[in-house]
C-alpha cells in the first residue's frame, strides 16, 4: 500500500512527486509488505561555486534556490539563498549549519559556557566529509573504517526544503538501530522497533506520559531532546547526532531495504543546526556530546537516598504521621517532599498558615534527624495586582508579554489566573530569587522541585483573568480538560503549512505569539514562544541553580519535569506523571536510558506509579526495582489510593531490604555519578552499551539495567513471578546477595540466560567479573540515613574476570560541598587487581586537604571466585611511604570467597600503595606513623 505524509494545505496528489500549490515539495514513503523506501524527493538547492571558501578547519558556501516562491495562502516563503558552515570542532565532532544568507533567523542556544573547551579540531580534509554541488548534498565517511555512516544526497532520495515556516531534511544512515529523540514513553529503547516507519513529535508539552508507539500524534512529553544515536551493526560502534532546534518538530523514521534508515527532520522554524559525533563506543559518543551541551552537575550525596512524596498530604499533621510511621516500620527515608498541598491557595513562595502551621519547625526537626525537605514550585506566578512578585515583575518588564495587548500575558494554572516570567529579562531572575529567598525564610528547604515548566497552561493560549475552582481543578485532572482560551488569541502561527504531531502549538501552553523580553518593552520577533517555548524550563533551572549556589552557598539539588539540551548542567529529572501499571514500571527503564544520552543521568520514575491505584505486588516489585534508580522516589496522586511503603507487609519488607541493598553500594553509585559529572557519559546502561557485539545483549535491553560498568540489576517486571532470568554476557558474574558466582567465563564461549529465585525480601544484584567496588553492609547495620554511610567502615569487593583481573574506582567527598569538581574538593582513587601478580595496586588520582571520612578506613578486602587461591592465608599492606602491615585471610570453601580483615589500626585506602597477597610483611607497621593511620 502507498502512504504519503501530507502537509496541511496539499491540494492534489499524482505521480511519484507530490507538489503543493505553493511550490513546497514533500517526500512520501512507499510501504510494500515489509520493505519501505523513499520515493524521489525534491531538493532545489545548488552550490554557488564562487562562494565556496575552504579553510583548514572550516568551510563555508552559499546555496541558491532557483525554485523559490511565495506561498499566497500561508504567507510562507521559500529561502532563496542559504548560507552553509561546515566546521571541524574536534577530530570526532563535525558541525553543519544551514541558515538564511539574507535575514537573521532564530537559533536555539547552547548554554554551556565551556562548550567544546576540550575539543581538538582536526583538518577538514581528515573529517571524511564530502559534498555534491547540484543538488547540494553531503556524506560523512568514518575515517577509520571507510564506511559511509551519514548521507544526504540525490542518490539516497534525500529531501532538503527550507522555507520560513517549514524546514525539512532527510538523512540516510547505514543502520536501522536508532535511539533517543525525547522525551517520550516507549516500550523499546530502539525507535520504531515494531514498524517499518514511525513519526515522533518533539515538543515540550504537559502530557501525562502518553505511550508513543510511533504512529504519530501529540505523544511527545515534557521535554524536547533532539539528540539520537545510531548503532552501526557492522563495526558495533555508535554515532551521535544533535539537531539543535527548539521549534515544534517531527522526526520521521523509515526503515529501508538493506538495513539502512532514512530519518527525516521536519521543523516549523529556526535553522538546520547539526552536530555529528563520529563512531565510537556509546559512552565515547555521549562524552563528546556532553562536552558540547554541558556535563551533568554533581548533586549532593544525600539525594541518592530514598524520597517520599504525595499529592494529597493536605496538612502538616499528615506529613508528620507519614514520617513517623516510616520510622516505626524501619524503612530508610532520606527526604520528605511537599507537593502543592503546602501552598496558600496554590501560589508559589507561600505556606498555608493554617494547614501547614509550624512547617519551618518541622523542617528543622527533620534536619536534626539527618533528613531533608524538598518543596514543589510551579512555573506560573499568581496573577494578583496586590501580590509582591507580580508587582516586582510588572514594574520591571519581567513577564512574557501578549502580542494582542502588548501587556503581560495571562494564563491559568493551579492558583487561577497566572503570569510567567521571561528569563530573558535580567529582572525575572531577581523576582525568582526573591521568591526562593522568602520561601527559605519560612522553611529551610534542601532542594527545589520545578514542575509545570513546559510551560503548562490550563487554557490553550491566553486566558481572561478568572479563578480556577476546586471543581475545575478536579475536572482538569480526571478528564484532561482545559479552560477555554481567549477567542482573540492571534492566529499568526495557525496558518503554517505543517502542524507537527498534528496538534496545535498552543495546546496546553501559552500563546505562541507571546514574546520574551530583554530590558525594554519592545517586541522581539525572534523571541516568541513559537521559538523559545521549550527553553523556558532550562532557564528556570539555571536561575534556581544560581540561587542555591550563590545565595544559600550549598550544592544544589533541583528536580525538573521539562528539559532541553543543557538542562543537566543545572538539574536532575524525574519521568513525570506515570501510571500504576506493570507496563509503566517496564517503560521506566527505557526512559532512564534515554536521559543518560541527554546528559541528565540522575533520573527515576515515580515508584509504584503516580496515577490510578497500585496494589501490593506491583508496589513491592516497583519499590525493589526503583530502589536502584539513581533517583528513588515514591510519589502518587491525590485521587489514587495511599501507597506509602509501610501500608503492606510485603511492600515494607521489599522496601526495607532493597533500599539497604542499594545503600550497601551507595559509594559506588556516588562514584559513577561523579565520573559522569567529570567526564560525561552514562551512569545507567543497557547491556548493549557495555557489550555492543553481543546480539543477545541487544535483545535484553528492556528487561534489566546496569549501574556503571559493574552492576547488573535484573528486576521482576511481570505479575506473579518468583524468579528472574538475567542474561549474562560471557564473563564471570557474581551475586552480591551471597557473594557466590552465578556465571563462569568460557574462553571462546557465549553468554547465556540464567535462572535466579526472586523473592520479596531481596533483589539479585550481579557484579560483573573484572570489577572492584566499595561495599558497606547497610542491611547488617540497619542503616536508615545516608549520613551513617560516611562513618561506617568500608570494604572492597574484588570480582576477578576470566583472566583473573579486576579494576575499580572510588570517589569520596563530604557530599555537600559547593562546586566540588570546579574546586577539586574530592578524593579519587583507583584499584587494580591481578591474580597472576598476586597484587592489588592503589593509585591516588586526585587528592585534597579536606577531612577524611570514617568510611575511608580500611575494613575488609573480599575476593570472589577465589577457588584457585584457597591456600592463600596472608597479605601485606604497603603504604605509599613504605610502611607495612600484615593481615590474615580466611577462605570460604562453599562460596569460594577469600576475605582479609583489618588489623587493630585504622588504615586509609588513600594511604595504601599496594597489597601483596600470599606473603608476610618483613617489617611490622608502627602505630606512630600518622601518614598511614586515620586518627
Amino acid at each position: 500500500r502507498q502512504m504519503c505524509i501530507r502537509d496541511r494545505y496539499q491540494r492534489r496528489v499524482h505521480g511519484d512527486i507530490r507538489q503543493m500549490r505553493n511550490g513546497i515539495w514533500i517526500f512520501c514513503i512507499l510501504i510494500c509488505a515489509s520493505s519501505l523506501s523513499f520515493v524521489h524527493a525534491e531538493n532545489p538547492f545548488t552550490v554557488d561555486k564562487s562562494s565556496v571558501q575552504k579553510g583548514e578547519y572550516k568551510w563555508t558556501m552559499k546555496l541558491n534556490n532557483n525554485k523559490a516562491v511565495e506561498d499566497e495562502m500561508t504567507s510562507n516563503k521559500d529561502i532563496k539563498t542559504a548560507a552553509v558552515i561546515i566546521e571541524s570542532l574536534d577530530e570526532s565532532v563535525l558541525h553543519l549549519k544551514i541558515t538564511d544568507a539574507n535575514e537573521q533567523r532564530w537559533e536555539a542556544p547552547i548554554v554551556n559556557p565551556n562548550s567544546g573547551k576540550n575539543y581538538k579540531p582536526a583538518l577538514m580534509t581528515k573529517m571524511g566529509f564530502t559534498y555534491d554541488d547540484a543538488p547540494f548534498g553531503f556524506k560523512i565517511v568514518d575515517p577509520n573504517s571507510d564506511e559511509v555512516v551519514v548521507e544526504m544526497s540525490a542518490a539516497k532520495s534525500s529531501t532538503l526544503m527550507f522555507t520560513d515556516k517549514l524546514l525539512e531534511i532527510g538523512l540516510w544512515y547505514s543502520s536501522q538501530r536508532v535511539y533517543g529523540l525525547g522525551e517520550r514513553t516507549t516500550a523499546d529503547f530502539e525507535l520504531c522497533s515494531e514498524r517499518d516507519s514511525c513519526i515522533y513529535n518533539l515538543w515540550g508539552r504537559d502530557a501525562a506520559c502518553p505511550y508513543d508507539d510511533g504512529s504519530g500524534g501529540c505523544k511527545g512529553a515534557y521535554g524536547q531532546q533532539p539528540f539520537y544515536m545510531v548503532h552501526l551493526t557492522k563495526t558495533f560502534q555508535f554515532i551521535g547526532i544533535l539537531s539543535l532546534n527548539s521549534n515544534n518538530q517531527d522526526a520521521l523514521v523509515a526503515k529501508l531495504p538493506g538495513g539502512a534508515t532514512m530519518l527525516g527532520h521536519k521543523m516549523i522554524g529556526g535553522i538546520f543546526d547539526f552536530y555529528f559525533f563520529y563512531p565510537s563506543t556509546a559512552d565515547g559518543v555521549m562524552k563528546k556530546y556532553h562536552e558540547l551541551i554541558g556535563r551533568p552537575y554533581m548533586p549532593p550525596y544525600w539525594s541518592l537516598g530514598f524520597h517520599l512524596c504525595r499529592y494529597g498530604w493536605r496538612t502538616l499533621d499528615k506529613v508528620k504521621e507519614v514520617a513517623a510511621k516510616m520510622e516505626e516500620a524501619d524503612i530508610p527515608l532520606e527526604v520528605m517532599w511537599a507537593d502543592i498541598d503546602y501552598m496558600k491557595d496554590y501560589a508559589d513562595f507561600t505556606v498555608d498558615p493554617v494547614r501547614f502551621k509550624g512547617l519551618g519547625d518541622f523542617v528543622q526537626e527533620l534536619h536534626q534527624k539527618k533528613m531533608k525537605w524538598v518543596p514543589i514550585i510551579d512555573a506560573g506566578l499568581k496573577y494578583n495586582k496586590e501580590d509582591k512578585y507580580f508587582i516586582m515583575g510588572e514594574a520591571n518588564n519581567a513577564f512574557i508579554k501578549s502580542a494582542v495587548t502588548k501587556k503581560t500575558l495571562i494564563g491559568a494554572v493551579w492558583p487561577g489566573s497566572a503570569v510567567f516570567l521571561s528569563f530573558y529579562s535580567p529582572y525575572a531572575t531577581t523576582v525568582w530569587h526573591e521568591g526562593l529567598s522568602d520561601l527559605y525564610k519560612m522553611a529551610e528547604y534542601d532542594g527545589i522541585w520545578l514542575d509545570m515548566n513546559e510551560i503548562a497552561n490550563f487554557c490553550s493560549g491566553e486566558c481572561p483573568p478568572k479563578q480556577i475552582t476546586e471543581e475545575e481543578r478536579t475536572w482538569r485532572l480526571l478528564r484532561g480538560g482545559y479552560v477555554e482560551p481567549d477567542p482573540h488569541d492571534p492566529k499568526e502561527f495557525d496558518d503554517i503549512p505543517y502542524h507537527p504531531g498534528n496538534c496545535h502549538n498552543n495546546d496546553k501552553t501559552v500563546s505562541q505569539t507571546g514574546y520574551e523580553n530583554s530590558t525594554n518593552d519592545v517586541e522581539d520577533k525572534t523571541r516568541k514562544q513559537y521559538n523559545t517555548h521549550s527553553l523556558w524550563a532550562l532557564f528556570e533551572a539555571k536561575a534556581t541553580h544560581e540561587f542555591i549556589s550563590n545565595k544559600l552557598k550549598r550544592r544544589p539539588f533541583i528536580l525538573t519535569r521539562a528539559n532541553f539540551p543543557g538542562s543537566g548542567l543545572f538539574t536532575t529529572k524525574w519521568l513525570g506523571d506515570n501510571h500504576s501499571r506493570w507496563e509503566y514500571m517496564r517503560y521506566s527503564i527505557i526512559g532512564i536510558y534515554a536521559f543518560q544520552m541527554f546528559g541528565i543521568p540522575f533520573v527515576g520514575s515515580d515508584m509504584c506509579g503516580f496515577m490510578s491505584d497500585t496494589n501490593e505486588e506491583l508496589c513491592a516489585r516497583w519499590m525493589q526495582m526503583g530502589a536502584f534508580y539513581p533517583f528513588s522516589r515514591n510519589h502518587n496522586d491525590i485521587h489514587s489510593r495511599d501507597q506509602e511503603p509501610y501500608l503492606w507487609e510485603k511492600v515494607a519488607i521489599a522496601s526495607r531490604n532493597a533500599l539497604r541493598q542499594k545503600y550497601s553500594i551507595l559509594w559506588y553509585y556516588y562514584t559513577k555519578l561523579y565520573e559522569v559529572s567529570l567526564f560525561g557519559g552514562s551512569m545507567v546502561k543497557p547491556l548493549m552499551w557495555e557489550f555492543p557485539e553481543d546480539k543477545k545483549a541487544w535483545e535484553k535491553t528492556k528487561y534489566m539495567f546496569m549501574i556503571g560498568p559493574s552492576i547488573l540489576i535484573p528486576p521482576v517486571l511481570f505479575e506473579g513471578l518468583l524468579k528472574t532470568w538475567p542474561y549474562c554476557p560471557n564473563q564471570n558474574w557474581y551475586n552480591l546477595l551471597d557473594f557466590t558466582q552465578v556465571f563462569k567465563y568460557k574462553a571462546g564461549g557465549t553468554g547465556d540466560q540464567i535462572e535466579l529465585p526472586a523473592g520479596f525480601d531481596w533483589v539479585n544484584v550481579l557484579l560483573r567479573g573484572g570489577s572492584i567496588i566499595p561495599y558497606q553492609d547497610a542491611i547488617k547495620n540497619k542503616v536508615k540515613r545516608t549520613e551513617a554511610l560516611k562513618v561506617l567502615p568500608m570494604e572492597l569487593i574484588v570480582g576477578p574476570d576470566g583472566q583473573g583481573k579486576a579494576y575499580g574506582t572510588l570517589i569520596v567527598d563530604n557530599g555537600i560541598s559547593l562546586n566540588p569538581i570546579e574546586n577539586g574538593l574530592y578524593r579519587y582513587m583507583s584499584f587494580t587487581f591481578a591474580m597472576s601478580e598476586k597484587k592489588l595496586t592503589v593509585k591516588l588520582i586526585h587528592d585534597y586537604d579536606g577531612e577524611k571520612l570514617g568510611m575511608e578506613e580500611f575494613n575488609k578486602l573480599t575476593i570472589l571466585g577465589a577457588d584457585s587461591w584457597a591456600s592463600v592465608s596472608s597479605a601485606c599492606i604497603v603504604g605509599k611511604t613504605g610502611q607495612k602491615i600484615g593481615v590474615s585471610g580466611s577462605y570460604d570453601s562453599l562460596k569460594k570467597v577469600l576475605t582479609f580483615t583489618k588489623a587493630n589500626s585504622g588504615i586509609n585506602w588513600s594511604a595504601i600503595d599496594h597489597v601483596d597477597f600470599d606473603t608476610t610483611c618483613q617489617k611490622i607497621y608502627s602505630k606512630l606513623d600518622l601518614s598511614l593511620i586515620h586518627i
